[in-house]
């Protein structure tokens, strides 16, 4: 009897590439790590490839593997496609849903979001991940999320952003600061998130712009991965540093002996967008999770995007791309 392939194979196929990890991958399957081993094991023999070279706990997809990713992941969305057809297309509440959003975001978000999402998936369950907006994007478009909020565009046009708020920025510092701050005005280095975090780019490129307007070099420093050990560094007197302003809101306790302002000018930020696959923004229920998403984002230092720009396409989304996270 032939063996052949199963859809499962690829399903584990791909959450191995996505992961970087067999435990990772493992995990997010609900399976036993030498269960998910040995089920890719068996794909490579029905296949005579080499997919995952595995190295140290790590794994690295190979260059045949690439291609057999690609071809898996067009069977994945063509299969869910099919699959969503058949109950009901154009709904994505009423169901569990499980959404990606950026460690810079989930801290005054998630909670907020999370309640209001409750009660209109009708007690269906909702997760959330917080990972880096590659990886986000890279969920989406495999459907392992229903969504995401992140702050770039996406880099493929698979996805579409739906814009949500533009958030405004904020300076921290442990010395007493006026009101409104601009860049060059601050006399200590700014502490900046690690690479590979849009939010570091976004104050990157405001430092930039104020390097221009003002001939100076503002110093930095490379800092951590979260805003509590910034927020730490900075109480320390190792320099100041620029938050989003709604996180600064609704930190009270964390900022307590710091010094707060908000940045000048007033339209450096960033806009925080909902990414769905194409064609999903048409949704009938994808409303709701906008509305949602802008109400437990609304307060200080954000503003509402205008009326007729919920549903950018792609000629004008590209306009609008930032650089990548």
């Amino acid at each position: 009897m032939m063996r052949l392939l199963r859809f499962r194979d690829l399903e584990y196929f791909i959450a191995i590439a996505e992961h970087g990890s067999f435990s990772r991958a493992a995990e997010a399957c609900g399976i036993s790590q030498p269960t998910l081993s040995a089920q890719v094991r068996r794909m490579e023999e029905l296949l005579g490839l080499t997919l995952i070279e595995r190295r140290h706990g790590s794994v690295t997809v190979t260059a045949e593997g690439a291609e057999v990713l690609a071809t898996a992941r067009e069977i994945m969305d063509s299969f869910y496609r099919v699959q969503r057809t058949t109950r009901g297309d154009g709904v994505l509440l009423g169901r569990p849903i499980r959404f990606g959003v950026l460690p810079t975001i989930a801290p005054y978000f998630a909670a907020r979001f999370l309640n209001g999402l409750a009660p209109l998936n009708g007690g269906a369950d909702v997760t959330f991940v917080e990972d880096r907006s590659d990886a986000l994007e890279a969920g989406v478009n495999a459907d392992g999320l229903d969504f995401a909020i992140t702050a770039t565009l996406p880099r493929v046009t698979s996805l579409t952003a739906i814009p949500l708020v533009d958030e405004h920025l904020m300076v921290a510092s442990a010395s007493a600061l006026p009101a409104k701050i601009s860049i060059d005005e601050l006399d200590r280095p700014i502490l900046l998130m690690q690479e590979g975090h849009c939010f570091r780019e976004v104050v990157s490129d405001a430092i930039r712009r104020s390097n221009a307007r003002s001939g100076s070099q503002v110093p930095t420093r490379i800092g951590p991965s979260s805003f509590a050990t910034l927020i730490s560094l900075v109480r320390g007197g190792h320099g100041d540093t620029i938050l989003p302003e709604p996180f600064v809101r609704r930190s009270g306790p964390m900022l307590t002996d710091l010094s707060v302002a908000t940045l000048e000018p007033r339209d450096e930020g960033r806009q925080l967008q909902l990414v769905v696959r194409a064609g999903r923004e048409r949704y009938q229920d994808v409303g709701q999770i906008i509305s949602a998403a802008r109400k437990a984002l609304d307060g200080p230092g954000v503003s509402p995007i205008p009326t007729g720009r919920e549903a950018p396409g792609r000629a004008e989304a590209t306009a609008w791309r930032e650089e990548p996270s």
